[in-house]
């Protein structure tokens, strides 16, 4: 039997996980000194240059995992062409997908508090972000999502956003599939990944960047505090990921859900 997490925990996680993943997929497609991908001057200075495409990418990426915590899968579909019909913009689908105005508003909060932060040249913290993210009002009812259903519509944004950050090298440009995920899967396009390898035979610059954010997105996810690796073997993917992950099920979850998002990705 799968658990349950609070529905605002798992809205938080997917946009902090947006906001982490496409920014750092801007910044890998545009810097290459390592030591300046992260610093708050390149992180600001490529977020204000593309300021104008956040919010594009961000409704890519983002309506279906926001309209699937609230609606039946087979509905979704017929929920965006209605509100295509009546001529609805961006913000008015997001606001669809939340459900309600609590959940929307919520929302826009995490929303803005990420975005500020990566303006500021910042990342938030995961201790920062557990702290700080919008909870429920007293008054509101209890409201969860299936924890297999958060892992999997996390993860599909981690990817997504990651992927779309990358693409960001040009107006018209391409994700180059052999230079970046082809990469990031360890077996090669029509394998699945190896769990006996415990997800290390990845190019050492993608591979290590997507795997740091799946972990965060776990982390803030599954836990309710940052967890500390120091007694964890950082060469040992499998074990970093299944103290985020808590339980063997909820890291197979994760990993199938990477295959599924892959092998989509391949196909755009």
């Amino acid at each position: 039997m799968t658990k349950k997490i609070d529905k605002y925990k798992v809205q938080a996680a997917l946009v902090r996980s947006f906001f982490d993943a496409f920014s750092h997929g801007v910044i890998e497609s545009q810097v290459e000194d390592r030591k300046e991908k992260t610093t708050p001057q390149s992180v600001k200075k490529l977020m204000l240059e593309h300021y104008e495409h956040i919010a594009p990418a961000f409704f890519d990426t983002m309506f279906f995992p926001l309209a699937a915590m609230n609606y039946k899968y087979e509905d979704i579909a017929a929920l965006a062409r209605e509100a295509q019909q009546r001529g609805d913009d961006m913000m008015a689908l997001v606001r669809t997908a939340c459900g309600d105005e609590a959940y929307y508003n919520a929302m826009v909060e995490e929303y803005k508090r990420n975005f500020s932060m990566l303006l500021a040249g910042k990342y938030l913290s995961n201790a920062d972000h557990l702290e700080g993210y919008v909870r429920k009002a007293k008054e509101e009812t209890e409201a969860s999502v299936d924890s297999d259903r958060a892992i999997e519509l996390t993860v599909r944004v981690v990817m997504f956003a990651y992927v779309r950050g990358l693409r960001q090298t040009g107006e018209d440009a391409r994700f180059d599939r052999s230079a970046h995920l082809g990469q990031v899967h360890p077996l090669g396009e029509d394998a699945r990944f190896d769990r006996s390898a415990h997800l290390r035979q990845v190019h050492p610059l993608r591979g290590a960047t997507l795997f740091r954010l799946m972990l965060d997105a776990m982390n803030i996810l599954l836990l309710d505090e940052a967890v500390d690796f120091a007694d964890a073997e950082a060469a040992d993917l499998a074990s970093l990921f299944l103290k985020v992950c808590q339980t063997q099920h909820n890291f197979t979850v994760m990993t199938n859900e990477m295959d599924r998002t892959y092998s989509e990705l391949m196909k755009e």
